[in-house]
């Protein structure tokens, strides 16, 4: 991170601010960002007990509660993430949680994969309370902008300064291939409700995510997806950003290239294998 002699930069001031023990939760992942489900536990979880059970004997969930915050955010949000499943009819707990984000609607849903289904279901959609920066992807260190793309959660922070915290793996194969020499790093989902670059929840919010990310990780999920959008991009949004962004053709034609992603799901609830083509451009992988 470079030095800064007359500001912060909004990306150097967020990172600094996460500084602590972090929990690092999954290796750099392949060059799809796209994540192909990964191995999870599939084993009839048929009660909440046996289900707290399951993730607590984790030595990933293990670690993650000998931090004070994470014990707290256990014990604030298990009745409400029980229900939140009982009222969906899904076993707890997934076999795989998804989130997407979309910045002009300032929400951030979260999908989950019952372990006896092949497709995701909405589990719970949260507000964004602070979003930095505008329409458009990140570019740079200190533009104060929040990515958009096909990301995952590649670290947990039980001990930011903004209560909890889920880094995201930006700058990933795309950002790494068009941005530079220096993009930036350091994003995060977190409690706190400010943003100078990363994606703010209020606190309940981020205890609620946070848990539910540990549960997965905890039953064999190594890479969470986060996929982050302008908006929703259907027809009547990609008219309304076309004729917004005329004359910004190149914002246009990244934002298209975004859209597959998008529809797959849409129309599938299932992840689309997504790619970055020579040129720098997310892709689908042949078949989705």
């Amino acid at each position: 991170m470079k030095p800064r002699t007359h500001f912060w930069s909004g990306l150097a001031y967020c990172a600094l601010l996460h500084l602590g023990a972090m929990a690092q939760a999954s290796a750099q992942g392949p060059n799809v960002m796209g994540l192909v489900s990964s191995e999870t536990s599939r084993g009839a979880l048929s009660s909440f007990r046996t289900a707290e059970f399951s993730v607590t004997e984790s030595a990933f969930a293990r670690e993650q509660l000998r931090h004070s915050r994470v014990r707290l955010a256990q014990l604030h949000t298990r009745p409400t993430i029980s229900r939140l499943f009982n009222e969906k009819n899904i076993r707890h707990p997934a076999a795989e949680v998804f989130l997407r984000v979309f910045k002009h609607e300032r929400v951030l849903e979260v999908w989950v994969r019952p372990v006896d289904d092949a497709r995701f279901q909405l589990l719970r959609t949260y507000g964004i309370c602070a979003l930095a920066g505008k329409p458009g992807p990140k570019r740079r260190q200190g533009d104060a902008q929040v990515p958009e793309g096909f990301y995952y959660i590649d670290m947990f922070n039980p001990t930011s300064a903004y209560h909890l915290s889920l880094r995201i793996n930006y700058p990933n194969a795309r950002d790494a291939a068009v941005n530079g020499s220096d993009p930036g790093d350091n994003i995060y989902i977190h409690g706190g409700c400010q943003s100078e670059g990363c994606l703010a929840v209020n606190d309940g919010t981020i205890e609620e995510l946070y848990w539910i990310a540990v549960e997965a990780r905890a039953v064999g999920q190594q890479n969470i997806p986060v996929h982050i959008f302008p908006a929703r991009l259907n027809g009547a949004e990609m008219d309304r950003i076309k004729d917004d962004f005329r004359d910004q053709p190149d914002m246009v034609q990244f934002w298209k290239t975004l859209r597959p992603g998008y529809e797959y799901f849409e129309r599938n609830h299932r992840l689309p294998q997504v790619y970055v083509d020579a040129d720098g451009s997310y892709r689908l992988s042949r078949g989705g």
